[in-house]
């Protein structure tokens, strides 16, 4: 079978969409699993700031929530894998 130019072009577009959309997904999840916990996130400053991300991800991942643990440690994996820094977020 053949695939055209425009064709693959879609296929990798709808792909990449795809996974933007798991991450926005996850991110939402993230948020309210947190204002669960009490923790409001500023998702501007959590995309722009490394160590404010970084500690709302320790503080997720030390959480009690076996949801908000496993939802952390999926965002941290799609932000980079990165481990989170020791900084604690201002809240």
């Amino acid at each position: 079978m053949q695939v055209h130019a425009g064709q693959g072009a879609w296929v990798d577009g709808a792909a990449s969409s795809g996974d933007e959309r798991v991450s926005l997904l996850t991110e939402i999840d993230f948020k309210w699993l947190m204002a669960g916990q009490g923790w409001w996130i500023d998702t501007t400053r959590f995309h722009r700031d490394p160590s404010y991300a970084a500690g709302f991800l320790r503080l997720a991942l030390a959480s009690p929530s076996s949801a908000l643990r496993e939802c952390a440690a999926l965002l941290q994996a799609q932000l980079g894998g990165g481990a989170p820094g020791s900084a604690t977020p201002d809240t």
